[in-house]
């Protein structure tokens, strides 16, 4: 899979700084033993969704859709597709650890100077911002952005609930 992207795509930061993030809170909800089958590792559905939402992806259904498609998140899912089921479960069973991670993961990369800032158009209208190093750092300012993107996805989410039945992932063929 390496051979898929190049070296320089934002999803092999993206794996690399995940591996070094403390998932134990997520790992401590699983269980170690049991009927089923075996649970994904937490750190594929915690990159899957953080990709996703830096993509402006925050359905569930559209994900696992994109699973089966896109280079990126089959490199990320290591060639198997989660479910929508199964991602919207793991964003609403860690709402919380997901949100601190991502948080954590955004700082790291602010840190490394990873993210870039400049003149934001819509449509060609220049929007005034402020968009100071300092201001656009913070842990605080972070975590305001990582709760918007999170809030959006679950009214998405509940919006496609709502759309399909049990079962129906939206894109049956007719």
């Amino acid at each position: 899979m390496r051979e898929w992207l190049p070296d320089d795509h934002v999803v092999w930061v993206l794996l690399e700084v995940v591996e070094h993030l403390d998932v134990t809170e997520l790992e401590a909800r699983y269980a170690l033993a049991g009927p089923g089958r075996r649970a994904y590792d937490p750190r594929m559905p915690l990159s899957l969704l953080i990709y996703a939402y830096l993509a402006g992806v925050r359905s569930s259904r559209q994900i696992e859709r994109l699973c089966r498609t896109d280079v990126a998140m089959r490199v990320i899912c290591g060639l198997m597709v989660p479910d929508h089921t199964v991602i919207a479960r793991f964003r609403q069973r860690h709402q919380d650890s997901v949100r601190d991670l991502f948080t954590q993961l955004l700082l790291i990369c602010a840190k490394a100077g990873l993210g870039r800032l400049g003149t934001i158009a819509v449509d060609g209208t220049k929007i005034a911002a402020d968009a100071s190093k300092k201001a656009t750092c913070r842990r605080q300012w972070l975590q305001q952005q990582v709760d918007e993107i999170l809030t959006r996805a679950a009214v998405e989410e509940a919006d496609e609930d709502a759309a399909f039945g049990p079962g129906e992932r939206g894109d049956e063929t007719p």
